[in-house]
């Protein structure tokens, strides 16, 4: 691909044993974002990150970030080199209304594939020890004496994990190993991480289908993404992004489906709002992948294992990912470099300092923006969602990261005060 090349890493011979502080797994924004930050704030812990494929890879996913996420890595000095295409609006399209709000430098699409290699490129240049091509056999708890101290459930779910000495042993698919302090899991809810440290199987779930397309007559200017919530009786949303493939600018589309509200075929969806605009899903390379959302009270730590991103979970109601990612690293590397100058990497906190930080807020509303969107009430919420202008510039100008006055707040919360009063005294069934 145009702009792209394979990252230098250093060559381990096979069957290496190292000690280091830490060892992330997964080199996506998560892991990357992880890594970089705490790097600035404590360059002289000895961090690997450990990426399962080999770079440039693919990653399926709309590609949108808000400007938040970059300005997070601008405040450590990360700019990421790849093609974007910058954003000034957020439509919502509802069954009657379509709910337009534009605020300058809201954020950009990029493709994974190039930002993702990009991040890492910024990573080695910092110095950061990245291994490509490098997955994770196995993560075991072991003494001092290089032993297993108890079975690898015991041990990660903080069974016989309380010594001051105990390590965590990550053995590559290449036979190296690397004794570390703790580990940080960014490579997803079905990463072996999360698997191995015996974290519990994710309720919410999502389906979803995405390809790339030319435009059509009926899109929307190429600043703007567009999430399509017209059809009330999907759990999700079609998408329209404006994108950029080898060069070319075209329209990444797809459907989002929560099959933890029903089954539902995200294919089918997909299709058919393709069609709807004159379009052939069958001439087209289909992307197909999951996602899994955020629970509130569910574990996403255990004595010496932290997770973070889609591991620890995701926004549910939109699908997104890449921004909280990278948020997620941002929150991790402080917190991390407490644990390892306290020497307590129990992590039990870890969920507590989530939720007070921005991050968490955010996952909360998008929480009980899934529940209230997808509940009995939707027509009535459909009904107030045209009318709330002010929170939706506010939401949108949360996702640019934009300082949020107390007189944007106060409009907001007076405008759905007034909105909810008419609609409490619709009937649940009119349109």
């Amino acid at each position: 691909m145009p702009g792209t090349y394979p990252i230098a890493l250093v060559i381990f011979t096979p069957s290496v044993m190292r000690d280091v502080d830490l060892v992330i797994v997964g080199g996506g924004p998560a892991g990357l974002s992880t890594a970089l930050h705490l790097h600035a704030i404590a360059p002289a812990l000895q961090i690997v990150v450990l990426e399962r494929e080999r770079y440039p890879r693919e990653k399926i996913c709309a590609g949108g970030i808000g400007a938040r996420a970059f300005k997070l890595l601008a405040k450590i000095g990360v700019d990421v080199e790849c093609p974007k295409v910058p954003l000034t609006s957020l439509a919502v399209k509802l069954m009657h209304d379509t709910v337009v709000t534009r605020v300058d430098d809201l954020g950009a699409v990029v493709r994974r594939i190039e930002f993702d290699h990009a991040l890492a490129k910024v990573a080695i240049a910092r110095g950061i020890e990245l291994r490509d091509n490098c997955g994770v056999e196995r993560i075991e708890m072991i003494d001092a004496s290089d032993r297993a101290v108890g079975t690898q459930d015991d041990v990660i779910q903080g069974r016989a994990s309380s010594s001051d000495t105990a390590r965590v042993r990550v053995i590559t698919a290449s036979g190296d190993v690397y004794r570390a302090r703790a580990i940080v899991g960014a490579d997803g809810v079905s990463g072996v991480v999360r698997h191995q440290a015996g974290f519990p199987r994710p309720e919410l779930r999502a389906q979803v289908v995405e390809l790339d397309t030319e435009g059509v007559a009926d899109d929307l200017p190429r600043d703007t993404v567009v999430f399509d919530f017209a059809r009330r009786d999907l759990a999700g949303y079609a998408w329209d992004f404006p994108t950029i493939v080898d060069g070319q600018p075209l329209v990444c589309r797809g459907a989002y489906v929560i099959r933890t509200l029903g089954a539902d075929d995200a294919r089918a969806r997909c299709a058919a709002y393709l069609a709807e605009r004159g379009l052939d899903i069958k001439r087209y390379r289909i992307k197909q992948f999951a996602e899994r959302g955020w629970e509130p009270g569910v574990d996403i730590a255990k004595p010496r294992v932290l997770l973070v991103g889609e591991a620890a979970g995701i926004d549910i109601a939109t699908g997104e990912g890449i921004g909280q990612a990278i948020e997620y690293g941002s929150v991790a590397a402080p917190y991390l470099a407490r644990a390892f100058e306290r020497e307590d990497l129990s992590f039990g906190d870890w969920r507590r300092a989530v939720e007070k930080h921005h991050l968490g807020f955010q996952l909360r509303i998008r929480y009980l923006a899934y529940e209230l969107f997808y509940g009995r009430r939707r027509t009535k919420v459909e009904f107030l969602m045209p009318r709330l202008s002010s929170m939706f510039r506010v939401a949108v100008q949360d996702f640019a990261g934009v300082p949020i006055s107390k007189l944007a707040l106060a409009r907001g919360a007076g405008q759905f005060l007034a909105a909810y009063a008419t609609m409490k005294m619709r009937p649940d069934d009119v349109d």
